[in-house]
C-alpha cells in the first residue's frame, strides 16, 4: 500500500512539474517583458540615487501681501555630469515675517516700483 502512495506522489509532482513548465512555456515571452520593465525600473531608481547635490540657498520672497520661504539646490547626475535646479517654495504667514525683513522687502519694492516708473 505505501509502495503505491509513493508512485501517485511521484506521478502528481511530475504532473504538476509539467503543468508549470507548460504554462511558463506559453507566457514566456510576457513574463520576460515583465523582467526587462521591472529591472529597468530599478536601474532608473539606482540612476536617481547616483546624484550629488550642492548646499542649499535660502531665501525670503515677497509676492503681493504674501512671504515665501524659498530653498534651491543644485543636483548634478554623477553618470551624465547634467545639471538641475530643485526647488521648494513655502508660504510664510505674514506675522511671522521678522520686522527687519519686512523693512528690507519694503524698501526694495519701493525702489524697483520707482525704477520700473523711469
Amino acid at each position: 500500500m505505501l509502495l503505491i502512495a509513493h508512485w501517485v506522489i511521484v506521478a502528481g509532482a511530475a504532473l504538476l512539474g509539467a503543468a508549470v513548465g507548460g504554462t511558463v512555456g506559453y507566457f514566456w515571452d510576457d513574463i520576460t517583458a515583465w523582467a526587462n520593465r521591472v529591472i529597468g525600473y530599478i536601474i532608473d531608481a539606482i540612476n536617481y540615487a547616483i546624484e550629488v547635490t550642492s548646499d542649499a540657498i535660502v531665501s525670503l520672497v515677497k509676492e503681493g501681501q504674501r512671504y515665501y520661504k524659498l530653498a534651491e539646490v543644485y543636483v548634478m547626475d554623477i553618470r551624465t555630469n547634467k545639471v538641475r535646479v530643485e526647488s521648494r517654495r513655502q508660504e510664510i504667514p505674514s506675522p511671522d515675517v521678522p520686522q527687519e525683513y519686512k523693512e528690507q522687502l519694503m524698501r526694495k519694492a519701493k525702489l524697483k516700483l520707482m525704477q520700473n516708473a523711469t
